[in-house]
């Protein structure tokens, strides 16, 4: 009897941080698709914005390389956005938007970058063949953080203004849902769920604790390199 108490407790509280229905209003736009709705919402039921998920496959379901252009901007001294999502075997463009020179280094070991790129210039950076996060800063403004994660999908997206992310997914079967943001208290900056997904599915994460606050992307001393750097 204690035994079977203890398994409904451990239920109960899987239940408060995953759970799971089948979506009538998840609606994929081609008829060899199934959807995937994705919720992210804070312990107080608050949808939360900007929180990456997505879709890693475990059934070795063979997944396409996604065309999309991935770009990381310089602008107003500051990575823009703040975290950007890639493909592994993608290009990276990074883009200086602005009118002075940036110094741009990464602080992960198996993905090591460093360059300068002048004002208005594009920096092209194709050497990532492995799933990372990546930590990216700026030599000359300090101030400057952000983030690149590399995974193994092209099923990715942030969270809307809803809390929401969709996919249109092909290949069906067993995928491990992942919902993943630099400022996520948890364990690899992770929540993550399988999910057999063979019917259009919504799935909903409740953070079990507040992210923590992005570093202030401003200078504080008001002095900059000029662009002859």
């Amino acid at each position: 009897m204690k035994n079977k108490a203890i398994i409904i407790l451990l239920s109960l509280l899987t239940s408060v941080f995953v759970s799971t229905t089948h979506a009538a209003t998840c609606e994929s736009n081609a008829k060899d698709e199934k959807c995937a709705q994705i919720s992210v919402q804070d312990k107080n039921g608050k949808a939360v914005a900007d929180m990456v998920v997505y879709l890693a496959p475990l059934d070795g379901q063979k997944l396409i390389q996604s065309s999309d252009v991935v770009t990381v901007a310089q602008q107003n001294k500051a990575f823009t956005p703040y975290i950007t999502v890639s493909q592994i075997k993608k290009t990276v463009h990074f883009v200086n938007q602005d009118d002075i020179t940036h110094h741009i280094y990464s602080a992960d070991s198996d993905n090591k970058f460093a360059f300068k790129i002048r004002a208005g210039d594009e920096h092209l950076v194709e050497n990532f063949t492995k799933e990372a996060e990546i930590a990216m800063a700026c030599n000359i403004h300090d101030w400057m953080s952000g983030y690149l994660l590399v995974i193994d999908t092209p099923y990715f997206a942030k969270t809307n203004e809803k809390g929401e992310a969709f996919f249109a997914i092909k290949e069906l079967g067993n995928y491990n849902v992942v919902v993943w943001h630099p400022q996520l208290p948890t364990e690899q900056h992770r929540l993550f769920q399988k999910q057999n997904i063979i019917e259009n599915t919504q799935l909903s994460f409740t953070l079990p604790k507040d992210l923590e606050n992005i570093p202030t992307q401003e200078n504080s001393d008001g002095f900059d390199f000029d662009s002859d750097y």
